[in-house]
């Protein structure tokens, strides 16, 4: 690899990082937001929604 190729690619490295970097602090935002929201609702809503997503969270790391 070239001087100029790894110039390129650390770039692009570098790009793509911080790219995914700042998805994953909108995305901590948005599930922040979700969190609050499903600890304001009744009871028995959010029993039953805790419990539909822990059984899908075990099904999905089957």
């Amino acid at each position: 690899m070239t001087e100029q190729e790894m110039d390129e690619f650390t770039t692009a490295l570098v790009e793509r990082y911080v790219d995914t970097q700042k998805l994953a602090s909108l995305n901590s935002e948005l599930l922040n937001i979700w969190n609050e929201v499903i600890d304001t609702l009744p009871p028995k809503i959010k029993g039953d929604f805790q419990e539909k997503y822990n059984r899908r969270i075990r099904e999905n790391s089957l």
